[in-house]
């Protein structure tokens, strides 16, 4: 489990592709420091596991089931992803519960830069629009943000400075793919209903 707070922007060093399992290795010079062999990792919002690890390099494992349903498909030599290491018993609880499990992939419609912040404009499919909700929570990138308002097929996010020095946000543009996890206590309400 996470919470959507992002720990370091990593870069991508390397993609071993074989057939139904890439293993992509990420250069980090701070959650390099923290994970160990089996541990969880947010990448890009992905909880995937740790299967080797040598100085400042993370190697991961990825499926083709978590390719066909990710951006990581997307990912080349030198991309950015967003870095989280699994919660801790005692830690805090600054964002939301993210779990790691990619609902889909959203595309960046357009991006509005004010003087002080920036407003995403996301378009979903519409099966998604029950699990939206204005002033929500979700995940995109495994960024935990602030849902501002819900339209007919698109939702708006606004990303303040702090968010965009702290995220691979800063390097979309529009027409990118976000990973997307909806508010789990919102999907786990709207099926128990």
């Amino acid at each position: 489990m996470f919470t959507g707070i992002i720990q370091e922007v990593g870069r991508i060093k390397k993609i071993n592709k074989k057939a139904g399992l890439w293993q992509i290795v990420i250069e980090s010079f701070k959650v390099s420091k923290e994970v160990n062999l089996g541990d969880s990792v947010a990448v890009n919002g992905v909880c995937l596991t740790v299967v080797d690890k040598k100085g400042d390099l993370i190697f991961f494992d990825v499926v083709k089931n978590t390719l066909d349903t990710t951006n990581l498909k997307r990912l080349k030599i030198g991309s950015y992803v967003n870095l989280e290491p699994s919660l801790k018993v005692g830690d805090k609880l600054g964002g939301h519960f993210v779990l790691g499990h990619i609902d889909s992939e959203l595309k960046i419609k357009n991006i509005n830069s004010t003087a002080h912040y920036r407003l995403l404009s996301i378009v979903f499919p519409l099966m998604f629009k029950r699990h939206l909700v204005d002033k929500g929570s979700i995940a995109l990138e495994g960024i935990s943000l602030t849902v501002q308002k819900v339209f007919t097929n698109y939702f708006t996010v606004s990303i303040i400075p702090h968010t965009l020095r702290a995220t691979n946000l800063r390097y979309k543009k529009v027409g990118d793919w976000l990973n997307a996890e909806f508010d789990y206590l919102l999907k786990s309400k709207i099926s128990g209903s």
